[in-house]
């Protein structure tokens, strides 16, 4: 071994580094553009070669579960996979919550943890576990072994980093594991290196054509499930950027065959259609038609097909699932089966995009139907329950008129992250669709609560302009510790520039769960559901220096949004809100909305 001291200045000459600053360069060649490191002593290696290489931007984010989380934030907005490189032992493990949206997602992920040589394995040695295909099933497992002097060896590596890439971008996507076993000494020597280190790979990846066209026999059958449907209905579920069909294509398809377009708030369409698709119809008030006992028989659709992932909405999936009526349901899906109520009468195995490209190009040269009574049924319905939720967000100020007031401000062109549990069935309810070019980002993969903070950070770090997060006091607090990465020290500096908005729907607890049938159990302590707290925000934001607002009423909010988007980097706004609004609002805007909707069924059968 040669002596640092009297070395060449920056070069690495021993084979551990070679293998780190290998791996990672080629991890970089293959697409990788951003590392996220968390703090570690075997991981060394890893992070000088992650932080010495050309055209990788590195985030320090301390806890593992926040720094999973916020690479998969980049994800969801650059489509490339980011690196997480963490030390040995039980680091790793808190990678998992993010290893499993990854997967849940499709989303690309390259999971890069250092790990004891095999010698340490199995005898008490510290920060050592066997993290051997520790994800299971939700990650392939690639074990690169202890560094050697050898280039046949170096090569191997140089192939792995690819793999790796290839195999994260591949349907059904999500995280891949590399294990990197480190010796002592951890640190680079420096000088001529040992071994001929081969250059990067310089190979394209040739992954995931976007023009692909569907199969011939199942374009055929949608187009039969249309031709013999008097009433369709298109489902619009949370996907992802890349997986989404423009805003054009999808009003084309409903002018062309009719349907009725209900876009739920966590898909990429909610904010972007805005358009009139006559005699289709744009629907943004399904959730409240579709429980209507007046409504519901006139409306009910003869078939459905469903993009993206399976409904938030509980109307929408009631409907799916109501045995009691004849309603032929298609999934359109590259991969997975995202049909929990088991109702599929198709699973179309292409891309939604190239699939409704080609079935407008079909309807385009079809026979013109003649405009079905019940699609219109659909367009007068949609008409009075606009009228009804847009008179009742006039009331007092509660959840459903604070939702709809940071919905109103968010800035077109903008990125909307949206946390899980209520804020979404909120959107879903109360804000109208639009035209203003606005990207969601939800973690609907696992549907969980936890990063959802580290996730918008991540994704903040990815688009030149502001993003706002919406999300409740319990997601809130669940994932308070990634407030960290809001400080650009630490973090990619970039991102700092532009508005990051989090506004926290403060209801003192999880309140979704007064909603569900367990309130109404008699003897329930419903607190070990709800957990309810006396937590002071402020405090929070004052720990990791984020300039905070509290509003608790229209005009306070709205001058805290106007605030938050006119300073560079991250706001916090809390908004206090009465416990039981969600609900009381809820039940008035049902009770206003069904004699309307009664009289107006009576009339058009008359």
């Amino acid at each position: 071994m040669s002596d640092p001291a009297a070395s060449t200045p920056g070069v690495a000459s021993d084979p551990q580094s070679q293998w780190a600053e290998a791996l990672v360069a080629n991890l970089v060649a293959a697409g990788v553009r951003d590392a996220v490191i968390s703090p570690g002593s075997r991981s060394t290696p890893l992070v000088w070669a992650a932080t010495r290489a050309a055209g990788l931007r590195c985030h320090c984010i301390i806890d593992e579960r926040s720094a999973g989380f916020y690479a998969l934030g980049q994800a969801r907005i650059s489509g490339l996979p980011s690196l997480l490189i963490c030390t040995s032992g039980s680091a790793l493990s808190h990678y998992f919550p993010a290893v499993i949206e990854a997967r849940e997602s499709s989303l690309p992920l390259i999971v890069l943890s250092a790990d004891r040589p095999f010698e340490l394995q199995h005898c008490g040695a510290h920060q050592t576990i066997d993290q051997t295909r520790i994800f299971g099933a939700y990650a392939p497992y690639h074990e690169l072994g202890t560094p050697v002097d050898d280039r046949e060896a170096l090569l191997g590596v140089r192939r792995t980093a690819w793999q790796a890439v290839a195999a994260s971008l591949t349907a059904p996507r999500g995280a891949v594991h590399l294990n990197f076993r480190a010796k002592k000494p951890l640190e680079p020597l420096l000088g001529a290196p040992f071994i001929e280190r081969p250059e990067p790979g310089s190979s394209r990846l040739l992954l995931d054509d976007e023009t692909r066209a569907p199969g011939a026999a199942e374009l055929e059958w949608l187009l039969a499930a249309l031709r013999e449907s008097e009433c369709p209905l298109l489902i619009c579920g949370a996907s992802s950027l890349r997986d989404t069909p423009s805003p054009e294509l999808v009003r084309r398809f409903a002018r062309l065959s009719g349907c009725v377009v209900c876009p739920e708030s966590v898909s990429q369409l909610r904010f972007r259609l805005g358009a009139e698709v006559e005699p289709g119809v744009l629907c943004d008030t399904y959730d409240w038609l579709l429980t209507s006992s007046a409504a519901r028989k006139s409306l009910a659709p003869d078939f459905a097909l469903q993009l993206g992932a399976s409904p938030v909405s509980a109307a929408l999936e009631r409907l799916i699932g109501d045995r009691a009526l004849a309603l032929r349901y298609a999934i359109c899906a590259e991969s997975g089966w995202p049909d929990p109520l088991h109702k599929s009468a198709q699973m179309l195995r292409a891309r939604s995009g190239p699939l409704l490209e080609a079935a407008c190009l079909a309807l385009e040269s079809a026979e013109r139907r003649p405009r079905s009574s019940r699609v219109e049924a659909w367009r007068s319905a949609q008409r009075v329950a606009a009228a009804v939720v847009h008179e009742q967000l006039r009331g007092s100020f509660g959840e459903p008129s604070a939702v709809a007031a940071v919905c109103d401000a968010l800035p077109p062109g903008s990125v909307f992250a949206v946390g899980n549990s209520l804020p979404p069935r909120l959107l879903d309810r109360y804000c109208p669709v639009s035209a203003r070019g606005i990207s969601v980002c939800s973690q609907r993969g696992a549907s969980g609560i936890e990063g959802a903070v580290a996730g918008v950070l991540g994704a903040a770090s990815q688009v030149d302009g502001p993003i706002t997060l919406l999300l409740g006091d319990i997601s809130f607090l669940h994932d308070i510790g990634s407030l960290w990465a809001a400080q650009p020290a630490h973090t990619h500096a970039e991102a700092a520039r532009h508005p990051i908005v989090i506004v926290v729907l403060n209801n003192g607890g999880g309140r979704i769960f007064e909603q569900l049938p367990i309130a109404a159990y008699p003897g329930v302590d419903l607190h070990f559901w709800t957990t309810p707290h006396q937590l002071k925000l402020r405090a929070a934001a004052e720990l990791y220096g984020v300039p905070f607002a509290s509003a608790d009423r229209a005009s306070t909010l709205n001058e805290a949004l106007d605030a938050a988007y006119d300073r560079p980097g991250v706001s916090l706004i809390e908004v206090v809100i009465d416990p039981a609004s969600a609900l009381e609002s809820q039940r008035n805007t049902a009770a206003e909305l069904e004699p309307r909707l009664a009289a107006l069924f009576r009339s058009e059968a008359s």
